[in-house]
């Protein structure tokens, strides 16, 4: 099995992470020169991954969006949570992790996972049912960041979840409930995994039930809710700072 990952950050950071197989790097023909052209050119040859050019009409066909380039490459790697412990524990760190409760949308998706990689989550967990996939525009959205996390696919959230709390693991959703804590006011250092719930209905109940507790994003206008890839970046931030002090 292969697919098209598309545009050069995404690219990039395939040839950088070098997590996959690839099978080959494809470039529009005639392409203006670019730093990050000869970025991607010079990571090829050194994984001695083949070149092809072909007419931009060709990488049309394959992707909108590609910016004159595009990689083919094999299945994305997930991972197992035990690994993800492991990852965590090797880098001396209290575990980070991001739990996805049927988050749909592949762009919230990737600018979710693009903020996750920037303050070092250790794994993200997906359902591997009714819940985006990690395809190629979440690696597009995501400028690539998804190819440097470790992603677990699991078939029971609530499960999963409760394993993690059996590890210490503090289980943290972001759902603005009456009982929630401001997230800035909220302890969010040591081991935690943060869930962020579906765009239109939140946190399941079993999955908020499973949660040791909830935080909100205080707001003060009329639209009633944040996006939900902003939502998780503010929580994501606000652990990341509460980390910084342990």
């Amino acid at each position: 099995m292969s697919e098209i990952v598309y545009g050069r950050n995404a690219t990039r950071e395939v040839l950088r992470a070098r997590r996959r197989h690839i099978h080959k790097l494809i470039l529009a023909d005639h392409l203006e020169p670019a730093t990050i052209i000869d970025e991607i050119l010079l990571l090829a040859k050194q994984a001695n991954v083949q070149i092809q050019h072909v007419p931009r009409q060709r990488l049309d066909n394959l992707a909108k969006g590609h910016q004159g380039v595009a990689i083919e490459v094999g299945n994305y790697p997930m991972v197992t949570i035990e690994e993800v412990l492991n990852h965590a524990t090797q880098l001396n760190q209290p575990p980070f992790i991001l739990a996805m409760d049927h988050l749909e949308d592949p762009h919230n998706l990737g600018a979710i996972l693009r903020t996750a990689e920037i303050v070092g989550i250790h794994g993200v967990i997906l359902p591997s049912r009714r819940s985006a996939d990690i395809t190629p525009t979440v690696v597009n959205v995501s400028a690539g960041a998804v190819e440097h996390i470790l992603i677990v696919q699991v078939s029971n959230l609530v499960q999963t979840l409760k394993n993690l709390k059996k590890e210490n693991v503090w289980v943290v959703g972001v759902e603005n409930t009456p009982s929630s804590l401001p997230y800035h006011e909220a302890n969010l250092s040591g081991a935690i995994a943060l869930v962020i719930g579906n765009e239109g209905k939140g946190i399941s109940h079993l999955v908020k039930e499973t949660c040791d507790f909830l935080i909100k994003i205080n707001m003060r206008g009329q639209i009633e809710s944040l996006n939900a890839s902003v939502a998780a970046g503010l929580a994501l931030y606000e652990a990341w700072r509460a980390r910084q002090f342990e």
